[in-house]
């Protein structure tokens, strides 16, 4: 009950989620930080693309074995620039428990379809699991032709620059083959250490990834497209953590995810397809290189104000997709598989039964997230020597099954989903609708109806005057368009049809890391935000 104090009434906003049962690292999230008032972090982009005789570009002479190992079309892409504001503001609603971000409008990811459409990277294949024990130096030595120093070689990680030193020209002379593959994969080395798989530093490379360029048609069948999405996936999930000041992976994919689905986070023009390309490729048009706004406030506050028709979710139309090149339609057997994405010790689940509007079909009430909790911290150290073919040999097992676990059974979602569906009122409970306060106010429309309730009652009629509803009616006029929500019917949605329940798999139990991502992290309580107001 709303105060009758003569001298201030308050609005309390509550932080979210009523129910901690899904988003149940709330305690120890970033966004928890933000809504008590701490200093804003924003987040650096760990970078550090390629460059030839001075210029981000890629050298004319390996374009053809770029095609061939299927590395060409996300190389053009690396030199995009990135919003970093944009990618913070994200990374304050991506969940590590569902792998999916919590928008207003319900729950929404980056898809295996996505990384097709935009990236035109390989979706099916091995998944990405090789040796973690060979002779580094032997291996470097064979198939770039140069031999790391002592030194120069740390297990068998090089830095970035010692690769840029001994290829910085391509010395083709008489046609030599052999010289142009090896600086081939010395340049996609370096496109892996220093954008799709960037470690802490941003400046060196494990040579792991070396034994899968060794012939280049054989490159192209890995499942590179997963593994990208893996990595990335993690590196989201560690960047919820507010003491974590960087990011790495393919940021870019989250740029262009939120641009071709939220016009409000995009660019004033969009540019047009561009025929025979992926998606991805129109937004390296000139003009659009410049990020745009780069503050968090105002990203920020777009996605806590962010209306249900303002989030895109079928981008890809029948005529999207009949412009893309092949390559972009390669492994959609797993686009709506609820699978495992892999890349070497990283293990993250893939959830498009969480976001099933993004692929047409209504959602249900999603079943609890499939990620196991044990092997979402996992990493090599100490683990050189383990086969890890053999450790993770269920997870590849459900991968290359995946029709099995696919969750395209559901009838289409026709129009927006209601606010009033068996879902959206599921939805409310479980998750952190805004992330700062002051954007709130639409929570506050409980409290003041009952406030306004209180000033009809006999005994509020003794203690409030006209002039004490004056700040009530300016609230009910923010919250106006909380109107759909309470006017339109109940909408019942379809009951779950495909259930694939979480799973703990035994493994390396005496490591810590099997204890999860975050058991370094502050808990913190989230702050009760007051919106007082003045009364006479």
């Amino acid at each position: 009950m709303a105060s009758s104090s003569s001298s201030s009434s308050g609005i309390h906003i509550k932080s979210g989620p009523i129910d901690g049962d899904v988003l149940w690292l709330q305690p120890k999230h970033v966004s928890e930080h933000v809504w008590n008032g701490e200093p804003d972090r924003k987040l650096h982009i760990r970078r550090a693309v390629p460059i030839y005789q001075g210029q981000e570009e890629i050298p004319e002479e390996i374009i053809p074995l770029l095609r061939q190992s299927g590395f060409y079309w996300i190389m053009k892409m690396g030199y995009l620039k990135i919003n970093s504001s944009l990618i913070t503001a994200l990374i304050e609603r991506w969940r590590p428990e569902t792998h999916t971000f919590h928008l207003r409008c319900g729950e929404a990811t980056i898809t295996l379809q996505d990384v097709s459409v935009l990236l035109g990277l390989h979706t099916e294949g091995a998944p990405l699991i090789g040796q973690t024990n060979l002779y580094w130096a032997e291996l470097c030595e064979e198939l770039l032709g140069v031999r790391p120093q002592e030194g120069e070689l740390q297990g068998s990680v090089v830095k970035l620059s010692w690769l840029a030193h001994h290829f910085s020209e391509i010395n083709i002379h008489d046609g030599n083959v052999e010289q142009l593959q090896r600086f081939t994969r010395a340049w996609i080395l370096r496109f892996i250490g220093g954008v799709l798989f960037v470690d802490k530093s941003s400046s060196k490379v494990s040579l792991r990834y070396l034994q899968f360029l060794r012939d280049f048609e054989q490159c192209s069948t890995y499942a590179w497209g997963p593994a990208v999405l893996a990595y990335l996936y993690r590196e989201m999930c560690s960047a919820t953590d507010y003491k974590i000041k960087s990011i790495g992976g393919m940021c870019i994919l989250i740029q262009m995810w939120a641009w071709e689905r939220c016009t409000t986070l995009a660019p004033k023009r969009t540019p047009p397809i561009m025929e025979n390309k992926p998606l991805g490729h129109r937004w390296l048009r000139r003009g659009n290189q410049h990020i745009g706004n780069d503050d968090l406030i105002v990203f920020r506050r777009k996605l806590d104000i962010m209306k249900r028709h303002e989030f895109l979710w079928e981008p890809y139309t029948t005529t999207v997709m009949s412009m893309l090149p092949p390559i972009c339609l390669v492994g959609s057997m797993a686009w709506c598989a609820v699978v495992p994405l892999i890349c070497f010790h990283v293990v993250e689940w893939h959830q498009p039964d969480r976001v099933l509007r993004q692929f047409g079909m209504q959602q249900p009430i999603p079943e609890s997230p499939s990620q196991p909790w044990n092997v979402h911290g996992l990493t090599l150290k100490g683990k050189m020597d383990e086969n890890w073919f053999q450790l993770l040999a269920p997870f590849i097992s459900q991968w290359n099954n995946q029709a099995e676990f696919r969750v395209d059974v559901y009838a289409r979602q026709e129009g927006l989903l209601s606010f009033n569906s068996d879902y959206m009122v599921w939805y409310r409970r479980k998750t952190k609708m805004f992330i700062d306060p002051n954007n709130a106010n639409t929570a506050t429309l409980g409290e003041v109806t009952e406030t306004l309730q209180y000033m009809v009652s006999p005994q509020g009629r003794n203690t409030w005057t006209v002039d004490d509803l004056v700040p009530y009616v300016e609230k009910l006029a923010i919250l106006s368009q909380e109107q759909e929500r309470i006017t339109e019917l109940v909408a019942h949605g379809p009951a779950s049809e495909r259930r694939f329940p979480p799973q703990q798999f035994h493994m390396l139990q005496s490591s810590v890391e099997t204890r999860g991502f975050d058991r370094r992290r502050e808990i913190v309580q989230a702050e009760d935000f007051s919106q007082h107001m003045k009364v006479k």
